[in-house]
């Protein structure tokens, strides 16, 4: 049976090829075909668990944009203000006179202060600035 279908020549014409189409038969006969079904339903699992797969990725890469996109805004943001001053530490208070109280005498104004004047000072008519 296997004297034809092995020969270096490539076969011995008609009779080779229905000798392999018997064995093919009989191959094909001694296995049972497995049921669709379980093909079917394994697939369609097989399916969904890449759908989700895929929406875990795209949500987790969204997202991750997403909290880039905030953090370069806020770093934009910030460096707009200008830099950072320095934190000084706190000097000791100095002594200073006390804000007037209101209570007691009021000390006479310098001389260089002029009085208010009592009646209605009149300057005239005011200047509208004029169309440019």
């Amino acid at each position: 049976m296997t004297g034809n279908v092995n020969r270096p020549d490539g076969g011995g014409g008609a009779d080779a090829g229905a000798e392999l189409s018997g064995v093919f038969d009989m191959i094909i006969a001694r296995e049972p075909e497995p049921p669709l079904g379980d093909l079917a339903s394994a697939a369609l699992a097989g399916g969904r668990r890449l759908r989700r797969r895929r929406r875990a990725a795209q949500a987790v890469g969204v997202s991750a944009a997403l909290v880039l996109a905030v953090l370069g805004v806020s770093a934009l943001s910030g460096s707009a203000s200008g830099p950072a001053q320095p934190v000084l530490p706190a000097r000791s208070p100095s002594p200073e006179p006390a804000p007037d109280s209101g209570v007691g005498p009021r000390p006479e104004p310098p001389d260089e202060l002029a009085p208010y004047p009592e009646g209605p000072v009149d300057e005239g008519p005011l200047e509208q600035p004029g169309p440019s």
